[in-house]
């Protein structure tokens, strides 16, 4: 039986796979994640890279859109009031607790098996979004059909977010993983 997967430590542990992927590119080398630009990997992530893909979705299932493109609502509280095993936001970033406990153990059963290797094919589909800034993320991540109906319906309510109906992100004809395709 494989065990089902907590939302938190599952971001967790992809926090800790983009830092592996950040840290391939020399240049990058223990810069800090944004809060932004992890929550538009998170995102890129957790969608389905082709039409009938494999998806993060059950993991990940309250994305919302709002100015800045998607976001993991229980994922974004959980920054916001420090709830991440591993990792603590500091104004605009993201980064390891100091002297917190290395959790890379617990994240090496099979139920973490399809966030590897939802971060691997990510990374095959444009292993150069690690080096974008958090804003060039929004812009792909505004280029989805998904997000834009949400967004469209919110501003016709009167609100400045709407629920992102997983269906609305699986069967996404516009699904975009650089600024120029």
């Amino acid at each position: 039986m494989v065990k089902v997967i907590d939302k938190i430590e599952a971001f967790d542990y992809m926090l800790q796979l983009f830092e592996e992927w950040r840290d391939s590119h020399e240049e990058l080398k223990n810069k800090p994640l944004s809060k932004l630009t992890a929550l538009k990997l998170l995102f890129l992530t957790a969608a389905p890279k082709e039409g009938g893909g494999k998806d993060l979705l059950e993991i990940f299932n309250n994305f919302y859109a709002m100015p800045y493109g998607p976001v993991e609502s229980d994922v974004y509280n959980a920054i916001q009031a420090n709830k991440l095993p591993s990792y603590v936001a500091e104004y605009k970033t993201v980064k390891r607790r100091e002297g917190g406990v290395d959790n890379s153990l617990n994240y090496a059963g099979s139920e973490f098996e399809n966030i590897r290797n939802a971060v691997k094919a990510l990374r095959a589909k444009n292993d150069h979004l690690i080096e974008l800034n958090a804003f060039e993320l929004v812009a792909i991540t505004h280029r989805w059909d998904s997000w834009n109906r949400a967004m469209d319906f919110a501003e016709f309510m009167g609100q400045l977010s709407a629920k992102m109906p997983i269906d609305s992100i699986r069967k996404d004809s516009n699904k975009r993983f650089s600024l120029t395709d």
